[in-house]
């Protein structure tokens, strides 16, 4: 009787090397699984944020830090799903639409509602385009940071939403195929070199400025350009070199470097650092993966949208910052648990 094939005996030693790397590679280039240490990262963006709105006590740009930590991590999961994982764009938009559209269209509606009951002056042009992602541009006057109704804090949402749509689109331009990478390189450092010509012409710049999608993307589009492009270098990447890149890129927030560090140079090294965690040592990422930060990461979207209105108020706000923050984190946590949590579950198992 015929023993079964053993295909390992019928293999060259050298082949068997090279399937051997091979087989070792295609894990890098895998999307990955949930991660709790991703989440982490994303408890650490909202923390710094946090911290920024209601004390603001760290010697950091602690509050823009934190949304270019959210950035460079959307970058990189998006590209991921986008370019590696090749998931269709009708799977794409409907899992971003339940992820983001319930809790954000309840925020919109309930924080115009609240504006018009106390007669705080605004347009409907200004709730429409507030509602459809576009209130960092129109209109002008008021701008998103001018107006008296807590929404200044979505010029980031927008760049994220913004963002996907471009994204998106590379996937359709089959003639781009296996180049996305660079392209979206390219595109985040020509964000940077438009930021540059902005600050040259001062007053003549658009009135929006630095808040726009062509100028504050860099950091999600570097990352997620970097992410399609550095499997090659990935397995000569020591444990801690993310953590030099992390700890560079928060010294360009501090109040001690130039102020431009921040726009020229954290895009790169926290780019550097979200694509290459999955190689840092088990203790950091198991830092990262602490209960506290995973609830951050997980919450983080309520959070970011409800803490707004107690940030622009705290300081009027009975029981000072520290109460505000609290009730914040109440609110946040009802919209999550009651809103966001139950219509993302329900949307993505029956649409």
């Amino acid at each position: 009787m015929n023993s079964p094939l053993n295909t390992q005996s019928i293999l060259s030693p050298i082949a068997l090397s090279h399937l051997s790397k091979l087989s070792a590679a295609k894990p890098i280039a895998a999307v990955p699984a949930h991660t709790n240490y991703l989440d982490g990262w994303r408890g650490i963006a909202i923390a710094l944020v946090l911290e920024a709105h209601f004390f603001n006590l760290l010697p950091l740009e602690g509050g823009r830090m934190g949304v270019d930590v959210f950035f460079v991590l959307s970058g990189f999961l998006m590209s991921g799903i986008l370019f590696l994982q090749r998931q269709g764009l009708r799977k794409f938009y409907k899992r971003r639409i339940s992820r983001i559209a319930p809790v954000f269209v309840m925020f919109v509606f309930v924080i115009y509602a609240f504006a018009f009951s106390q007669d705080l002056i605004f347009t409907w042009p200004e709730f429409v385009s507030t509602l459809t992602f576009l209130r960092t541009y129109f209109p002008a006057t008021p701008g998103i940071w001018g107006t008296s109704i807590p929404i200044g804090h979505l010029w980031s949402l927008n760049i994220e939403e913004h963002s996907y749509i471009f994204m998106s689109t590379l996937i359709l331009l089959r003639v781009l195929r296996g180049s996305e990478g660079w392209v979206l390189l390219v595109s985040g450092m020509a964000c940077i070199a438009i930021g540059v010509i902005y600050v040259k012409l001062g007053a003549r710049a658009p009135s929006w400025g630095s808040l726009g999608t062509e100028v504050a993307a860099s950091h999600l589009l570097i990352s997620a350009g970097y992410r399609l492009l550095c499997d090659r270098i990935r397995p000569w990447v020591p444990p801690w070199l993310p953590l030099i890149t992390l700890a560079a890129a928060v010294l360009c927030y501090s109040k001690i470097v130039p102020w431009w560090s921040s726009s020229l140079m954290s895009p790169f090294l926290l780019a550097f650092t979200v694509n290459h965690l999955s190689e840092t040592s088990q203790w950091f990422k198991s830092l990262l993966g602490t209960p506290v930060l995973r609830l951050l990461g997980i919450w983080s979207y309520s959070i970011y949208l409800w803490q707004q209105p107690f940030y622009n108020c705290k300081t009027v706000f009975p029981g000072g910052p520290s109460f505000a923050l609290i009730c914040a984190m109440v609110t946040a946590l009802l919209s999550f648990y009651l809103l966001e949590k139950p219509c993302r579950f329900w949307l993505n198992k029956l649409w």
